[in-house]
């Protein structure tokens, strides 16, 4: 890893974790500090473990050794309610219970801020409108979920992420189902959260060219270890290509977010 690109700041990190799914041993040793403030985006071949790593990182899966670090307090120690307070998930493949409304559903990420009745305040319903309305919903919300098509279910749960309001947002493959035109909206929305609210964005991306044009920091991965991490700029390489990912490519410079463009040969 370039030690030149990592970061002082951080609220979020992960200190020599060993992490396993299915019986498999997907990461040893593994440690990462998140740049506060930043997008980070996880890339890597298919079963490298990026999916393992972020649910690591949320407490969704324990680690075998090793601990997950949230603003000076192992995660593991933390109420779910006060973890969810801090670090919003959207996994690779949430379900909905069967009949829920679209609004009733984006409410539910209010409820790590509610009391054991879970009563929505005026601020609530403003905050779920708002998240609505950003994720492109606001027009389903009387429709069932189960109805929608998957690009319309992934902006249902994108909507509500935003509504749990937590500073630190997990994203696995927020882009699976969605149209290119939706893909570009929703990171583009990553992008404002990021500029406007401080929010810190970690981010699981299959594209590496809306990883490059997005990231402020790129986290590369392979065989269960970080490779490499810094700016896309800086860190993106023929040779990066070939050692991860197998691919034969060149680097052009987007002509128009003057990042890093990789062209397979």
């Amino acid at each position: 890893m370039d030690a030149s690109n990592q970061q002082t700041t951080t609220r979020l990190s992960a200190q020599d974790l060993s992490l396993s799914y299915a019986g498999r041993v997907i990461s040893q040793n593994l440690s990462l500090q998140v740049p506060d403030q930043q997008i980070s985006v996880i890339i890597g071949p298919n079963g490298c473990g990026k999916s393992t790593l972020l649910r690591g990182m949320c407490n969704l899966l324990s680690p075998q050794t090793g601990r997950v670090v949230l603003d000076g307090a192992d995660i593991a120690q933390l109420s779910a309610r006060g973890l969810a307070q801090k670090v919003g998930l959207l996994p690779q493949s949430a379900q909905a219970p069967a009949g829920i409304r679209v609004a009733d559903l984006v409410a539910r990420g209010r409820y790590p801020h509610q009391g054991p009745f879970r009563q929505n305040s005026p601020e609530d319903e403003r905050i779920v409108a708002t998240a609505m309305q950003a994720a492109g919903v606001a027009d389903l919300a009387d429709q069932e979920v189960d109805a929608l098509s998957g690009g319309q279910r992934q902006r249902v749960w994108i909507a509500l992420v935003l509504a749990q309001e937590t500073p630190i947002l997990l994203l696995d493959e927020p882009t699976t189902f969605l149209d290119i035109a939706h893909q570009i909206e929703l990171l583009t929305l990553l992008r404002k959260l990021n500029n406007e609210n401080g929010r810190t964005i970690v981010a699981v991306l299959h594209d590496l060219n809306q990883a490059c044009r997005y990231a402020d920091n790129l986290i590369v991965m392979k065989d269960g270890q970080i490779v490499a991490e810094g700016a896309p700029g800086t860190l993106m390489s023929p040779k990066l290509l070939q050692q991860v990912f197998g691919l034969d490519g060149i680097i052009i410079d987007d002509p128009i977010s003057h990042t890093p463009m990789i062209v397979p040969r």
